[in-house]
């Protein structure tokens, strides 16, 4: 059972706690043979989230200790971003195809949406050649192991704090970067720093603080909004390596452009509001709301 602290207080215990069942659900995911494309999101979510509980412990478990269990658990997740990607860049195609009548445009979708199918059957029969699945379910156990090994001080807040404050700020930061040079690198830098912050406040909404719960429902519908547009990057970025008809891709283009356009001032109106406030103000608000 979850161990309870007054309302606004995190102790590194249990974020500690929060991040081994992450772990632990991701290895079984890993574990079930050949794992589903289903299975490998799941994976790669739970350790998005490990990997925010980690950043919460940085000050706890210091910069050593952080390095190399942070390097385990993103080598752990690589070889599965093949098989999510392609899977991703399959289910873009079919959201602006639904959203097309029958024409040329909807037809060269599909074609290319035939092709982004025979890359996602590809990119799963190497994840099975290499049993890279395999591998990083062992790469993560043993990384749990040492995490259990970590003497953590039970009364400690101040580092989860810390942490979170540390979080905060990298997001208020890309989000500045972002605005003074929007290029695709740049809000998909925030993009990553967003999802840090949302799955870093999911320990305190677990912990029964209504101001985290609002927190991260905001971040993550604003996480929505830059993964989309990602998502309309790599799929534009996937179009100019095919073989595509000159009269058919600027029609396209053009409706790419303008969904991200729309996604982009969504993003930026929410990431305003999102970290409108200083970081340590930030933590403080949090840390006295119950």
């Amino acid at each position: 059972m979850r161990q309870q602290t007054a309302p606004g207080n995190l102790q590194a215990a249990i974020v500690r706690d929060e991040l081994l069942r992450h772990l632990e659900t991701a290895v079984k995911a890993l574990r079930a043979g050949d794992p589903s494309d289903k299975q490998i999101h799941r994976a790669r979510k739970e350790l998005k989230r490990a990997r925010a509980n980690l950043r919460l412990l940085r000050d706890t478990v210091g910069k050593a200790a952080y390095i190399r269990e942070n390097a385990a658990l993103r080598d752990a997740a690589r070889p599965l971003s093949g098989v999510r990607d392609a899977a991703i860049l399959r289910e873009t195609a079919d959201k602006l195809i639904s959203a097309l009548p029958r024409g040329a445009c909807r037809r060269f979708l599909l074609k290319v949406r035939r092709a982004l199918e025979q890359a996602r059957l590809q990119a799963r029969a190497e994840l099975r050649a290499l049993n890279a699945a395999r591998d990083s379910a062992v790469c993560l156990t043993a990384a749990a192991a040492r995490m259990r090994k970590w003497r953590l001080d039970q009364s400690d807040t101040a580092s989860v704090c810390s942490g979170l404050q540390r979080v905060y700020r990298r997001g208020r930061e890309a989000l500045a970067i972002a605005c003074a040079d929007p290029t695709n690198e740049n809000f998909h830098e925030w993009r990553k720093q967003v999802k840090y912050l949302g799955q870093a406040m999911e320990a305190w909404n677990g912990n029964s603080t209504n101001g985290a719960k609002r927190l991260v429902k905001r971040a993550d519908k604003l996480a929505d909004y830059l993964g989309d547009d990602h998502d309309l990057v790599v799929f534009e970025e996937r179009l100019e390596k095919l073989d595509s008809p000159h009269l058919i891709r600027p029609a396209i283009t053009r409706d790419i452009a303008g969904r991200r356009s729309d996604l982009r001032e969504k993003a930026l109106r929410k990431g305003r509001r999102l970290f409108q406030v200083k970081p340590r103000s930030f933590v403080h608000g949090i840390a006295h709301q119950g």
